[in-house]
């Protein structure tokens, strides 16, 4: 893998597709004539942090980036939470573990055929990004790991206030409350030292 680390992006995720950091993010995506591996973004932040905004902006710019992402599988297979379903959380991890695994044997297939990928998911333990990671390696593929980190859990909390007025939709149909961004906060392991892109994530747009 290319090491990234030390790179930081400051400005504001909740930009729609912020150019400033597209410019820094998408030269790390394209393949090259001396490295023709195919490319997987994963993604890494708490809920608020702007993931969705950001893999769609990049995805804008290049569309042969495949978007793997748990809550639009559950969406596919089940519609929204507390929608067309009922807010119901044993319910709801259950199909959160069917997505779990349709995401996992998609992506394996997406890497065997060498398609660049985005790996969409909050990525909160270090194990979890460690056993992805090992899986790119093994399967001949680049990783480029993009932190969205929160310069502290209000601007968290204030975001997903403003993304929950605008009502449900297939990535933030799940009720979060304030207890469990409390729960998320205190068990995310923020990536230290793994070749990762930091993008500060500051406060909503009003």
């Amino acid at each position: 893998m290319e090491s990234t680390e030390g790179t930081s992006v400051r400005t504001t995720v909740a930009a729609q597709a912020p150019q400033d950091i597209l410019d820094t993010i998408v030269p790390l995506l394209k393949r090259s004539p001396n490295d023709d591996r195919p490319v997987i973004l994963m993604t890494c932040g708490l809920a608020g942090s702007g993931k969705t905004t950001l893999v769609k902006a990049v995805i804008g710019v290049l569309p042969q980036f495949t978007r793997l992402s748990i809550d639009e599988i559950i969406f596919e297979e089940h519609g929204l939470y507390g929608v067309d379903y009922p807010a119901d959380d044993k319910l709801y991890e259950q199909y959160n573990e069917e997505a779990d695994a349709i995401y996992l044997d998609t992506f394996r297939r997406l890497l065997e055929e060498k398609k660049d990928v985005v790996l969409e998911r909050s990525f909160y333990a270090k194990e979890d990004r460690d056993e992805f990671k090992k899986m790119v390696e093994d399967g001949g593929g680049r990783l480029v790991l993009v932190y969205l980190k929160a310069v502290d859990k209000e601007v968290l909390w204030d975001r997903i206030c403003s993304r929950s007025a605008k009502g449900k939709e297939a990535n933030s149909s799940l009720d979060i409350s304030r207890e469990i961004l409390d729960r998320y906060w205190a068990g995310f392991e923020a990536p230290d030292g793994e070749g990762e892109v930091v993008v500060d994530v500051l406060p909503a747009l009003h």
